[in-house]
């Protein structure tokens, strides 16, 4: 062969394995976009860069025929998708014209309907919004780690009516971030977030959602959400969200008779369907048998902490999952998708914490953390607004002792308490109803907040309680944030300087973030009780004392009974003036310290009235430290009969005993 045949030859092969590769690299790109398709999750997902960038339309439609999507980028004339051979129901199409901010929706055989899955809705105009969640820079944020939980004060906040007395302009996320520092300085470290689903309107409690991956536009959305947290975040405020899925609307739900027309009262493929299970008071019942609508639930769970990185949930009436027919059927189908949502995030988010509102702990419990302890709460309100002479501290001293580590939120008041839709009233307004901002109405309510503060468990407080907001919550009155900036500013003080007890900020109190509660000393007839607080396998030199009056007069060298002699140091007293000027200001400052000699435990002490003291053995900076006068020996409450619990007025989210629960087990095919 000559040598020009050879280099013609040469140059062939090489054009040959060009050629080959190049179509090998089409082929394993086209290959990478089938799977990238087939990967994509439910709902519009933003997928690639720049010129490769494609939006894939997921969508489960089980009784359609034919499923368009017409948005912005189509001119509103609908491209098909396709059914997916593999998931039945389930259909698909990629789009290379669509791009984030397009508005879309479905259609199908005259049907019109926006995505369930549509991370921003326009509900009136019935479409959704292409989001591409990827694009979001979270800045340090992204290193935020949540707090311990023995460390966390949480918050309860319902977004609009926070930010609504708020001078300036923005939407309410933007506003509320302006007083993330109020809240930092308060020791506040746990938004407990009510709904911020979509819902028809701009004003709602939020219990009504629409949209379960959307969050309200009148909020200002997706990214004013993740503002909001990342602000959180930066400032050291985990966020837990409230979320609905025991029922959805009952107004202009997206899902409802998603994929076809039936009768006024049936929803379709999303809801349950028989008389029993249907409905609940509020809304219809999701069909939590179905795997792809527990699917739907699980994936607007795993949304929220992936792409907003909230810090954990509380879910809304567990109660209306678990259980039917108001209580009367256990709900195998709840158990089950309670059980998967919790136990993934026990896997990949175990920081993060699952709360439920009722029923987390019935028939051995679904994986929750935590239930908010709505019993507690009633029990403390009609406890505190009693008529002072018939307080019975025994039964109380037993509800105390019923705490114990961590699986209760304590609060003394809710939105549902204190709400004006379950036509309820602020605690203030219940103890004195003639006038709530009268000295007893606020030493009785920072008394309960002390003592929420001070007990085991997750410590809440409803957002204004920290300034004696005497208004029912409602989603159309605003925080009245001048009472914190002026008339009430020392209760915001006295609340700000138990939260950093609580969190033990300077190190002397570390007993209250423990799990022990002991009552040490009790006299129903001066209305004086101690507690002392400790984490548990601890000496009880380490105990923080929480002593608390309750009788309606100044009590003058009242003996107390305390753990054991030595030093003890005071560290809180609610009845000071620098609190409210017409308080009784007698007893102990913060940093006055007794020693009680050997062989006395007992600590004579003046107490102003319906106040609350706080000690431990921690001597802080600048404490002074004298002979505690003898007084003779209390004997100690531990013998005292246990008293059985009073019966309560007040809300409470389940008013009698939850109904047997009968246990039906998983199915043997779910792993978690």
């Amino acid at each position: 062969m000559s040598a020009h045949a050879t280099i013609r030859l040469a140059a062939a092969q090489r054009r040959r394995r060009c050629f080959m590769l190049l179509v090998m690299a089409a082929l394993l790109a086209a290959d990478l976009a089938v799977a990238q398709v087939a990967d994509a999750p439910l709902g519009a997902t933003v997928q690639g860069q720049g010129a490769a960038r494609s939006v894939v339309f997921r969508v489960w439609a089980p009784n359609a025929t034919k499923v368009g999507v017409a948005g912005d980028f189509n001119g509103w004339h609908a491209d098909f998708l396709q059914p997916e051979p593999n998931r039945p129901g389930h259909w698909v199409l990629e789009s290379r014209r669509a791009r984030p901010g397009d508005a879309y929706r479905y259609e199908m055989e005259g049907l019109l309907r926006r995505d369930p899955r549509a991370r921003a809705v326009d509900v009136d105009d019935n479409k959704g919004v292409i989001v591409d969640s990827r694009t979001y820079a979270w800045g340090p944020a992204a290193n935020w780690t949540m707090p311990p939980k023995e460390d966390l004060v949480m918050y309860e906040m319902h977004l609009s009516t926070f930010a609504a007395g708020i001078p300036g302009q923005g939407s309410p996320f933007e506003l509320a971030r302006k007083r993330i520092p109020y809240l930092k300085a308060l020791g506040i470290n746990c938004i407990q977030l009510m709904p911020v689903n979509e819902f028809p309107g701009s004003r709602s409690w939020g219990y009504n959602p629409s949209d379960l991956f959307a969050v309200e536009s009148s909020y200002g959305g997706s990214t004013g959400f993740r503002d909001f947290i990342k602000a959180c975040h930066t400032n050291g405020i985990a966020v837990l969200l409230d979320i609905v899925h025991n029922h959805y609307g009952p107004d202009k739900i997206a899902v409802w008779q998603f994929d076809q027309r039936l009768s006024e009262s049936d929803g379709g493929i999303y809801f349950y369907r028989d008389e029993e299970r249907a409905l609940t008071e509020w809304g219809p019942r999701p069909d939590f048998s179905r795997e792809e609508v527990r699917t739907f639930i699980l994936d607007s769970v795993k949304m929220f902490l992936d792409e907003y990185r909230v810090d954990g949930f509380r879910w809304d009436s567990v109660h209306n999952i678990r259980y039917t027919q108001n209580g009367q059927r256990s709900n195998a189908d709840g158990d089950r998708l309670l059980s998967e949502a919790n136990a993934w995030m026990r896997k990949n988010r175990p920081a993060a914490l699952r709360i439920a509102e009722d029923h987390a702990f019935d028939g051995g419990g679904v994986g929750f953390d935590a239930q908010w302890n709505s019993g507690f709460q009633a029990e403390l309100s009609e406890f505190i607004r009693s008529a002072d002479t018939l307080r019975e501290l025994s039964g109380f001293a037993t509800e105390l002792e019923r705490l114990d580590g961590f699986t209760w939120v304590n609060f003394a008041e809710c939105h549902d308490s204190a709400g004006d839709l379950n036509r309820h009233h602020r605690l203030p307004v219940y103890i004195d109803p003639s006038d709530p901002n009268s000295l007893r109405a606020r030493a009785l309510s920072l008394l309960a907040n002390g003592i929420v503060m001070t007990v085991p468990g997750f410590p809440m407080m409803l957002q204004g309680f920290e300034m004696h907001d005497t208004a029912d919550f409602s989603d159309n009155i605003p925080v009245p944030w001048t009472r914190a900036l002026k008339t009430h500013a020392g209760i915001v003080q006295a609340t700000r300087d138990l939260i950093h007890l609580r969190r033990n900020l300077k190190g002397h109190t570390p007993g209250l973030q423990g799990e022990e509660l002991r009552v040490i000393h009790l006299d129903d007839d001066a209305k004086v009780l101690a507690y002392s607080r400790r984490i548990r396998n601890t000496p009880r030199d380490h105990a923080t004392v929480v002593v608390i009056t309750f009788s309606p007069n100044p009590l003058k060298q009242h003996g107390v009974r305390f753990p054991s002699t030595g030093a003890w140091f005071c560290h809180f007293n609610s009845g000071l003036a620098a609190y409210a000027k017409d308080f009784d200001n007698l007893g102990p400052r913060p940093g006055t310290g007794y020693n009680l000699p050997a062989g006395q435990t007992t600590l004579p002490l003046d107490m102003s009235r319906l106040s609350m003291l706080v000690f431990s053995k921690s001597r802080p900076p600048g404490a002074t430290l004298t002979k505690a006068p003898y007084a003779p020996e209390i004997e100690s409450p531990a013998g005292r009969e246990p008293s059985e619990p009073r019966p309560v007025t007040d809300f409470v989210e389940e008013v009698l005993d939850p109904f047997p629960y009968v246990f039906v087990p998983l199915p043997a095919e779910w792993h978690p």
